[in-house]
């Protein structure tokens, strides 16, 4: 083989396993530990929001404002460090019959952490979210779905599950800056059982924000109950029992 082809060979094979790891590393779907909830049979139309980040003050009532009229819930997943800085936003998210979920105190990259840290990273939230009020299994979503070896181990260990999602209008399959396309997007991809992905509290995120509404109405117009991950995991537990029966 010629040197020149030699190169190629072994760049292309860096190249794909490159890619490899990296679809691993943010693969919604598949990990070296536990498993993924990225969507759960269901034996009728119902879905999950779920909201990423903050709370932040800028936009958090005004979201709310939004599923409080249409009689909503949805699944916050809350940095634990804005957990603890502004109380006063995760009470009224409690207030409003919303769950309460983990989404890392400091929201790194949990790719290539330390067990002790991810283990404290877990703990700092959870405990600050049990002081806000809620209770039951606490749901856990890593920053970024990065992740690789230690923080899967930690899940499993622990008994608990990645949540994950397989809706997300933002950015797949690309970057979406237009309210519009990011309701069309959703309401084209929601199936019985999924899990939507939004960030509407994000400053920069003007476009999701001005998608909620729209994403709201449409699904219950679709015939779709939105609930709570754990409401959706309760029922796709019903579902299989109706089905074994």
């Amino acid at each position: 083989m010629a040197r020149g082809t030699a190169v190629a060979v072994v760049a292309a094979g860096v190249a794909a396993g490159a890619a490899g790891f990296r679809a691993l590393v943010k693969s919604r779907r598949w990990h070296l530990y536990g498993r993924a909830l990225r969507r759960v049979p269901a034996g009728r139309r119902v879905a999950a929001l779920t909201l990423d980040d903050g709370p932040y003050p800028e936009h958090c009532h005004e979201i709310l404002d939004v599923l409080r009229r249409r009689r909503v819930r949805a699944t916050f997943f809350l940095v634990g460090r804005d957990v603890e800085a502004h109380p006063e936003l995760v009470a009224a998210i409690r207030a409003d019959g919303h769950e309460l979920a983990n989404h890392s105190y400091s929201h790194r990259r949990m790719l290539f952490m330390r067990a002790d840290t991810i283990a404290t990273e877990i703990r700092r939230t959870d405990d600050a979210l049990r002081r806000a009020g809620q209770t039951g299994p606490i749901l856990f979503r890593p920053p970024n779905c990065a992740k690789l070896l230690g923080l899967p181990r930690h899940l499993h260990r622990t008994g608990r599950p990645m949540v994950t999602w397989d809706v997300e209008p933002e950015t797949a399959p690309g970057p979406a800056a237009d309210a519009g396309v990011i309701v069309a997007r959703t309401l084209a991809g929601v199936r019985p059982g999924s899990l939507i992905l939004l960030h509407p509290m994000d400053q920069a995120n003007a476009a999701t924000r001005a998608a909620l509404p729209g994403i709201v109405d449409g699904l219950l117009e679709q015939g779709f109950d939105l609930v709570t991950v754990s409401e959706l995991i309760a029922e796709a537990g019903r579902a299989q029992a109706r089905g074994s029966a």
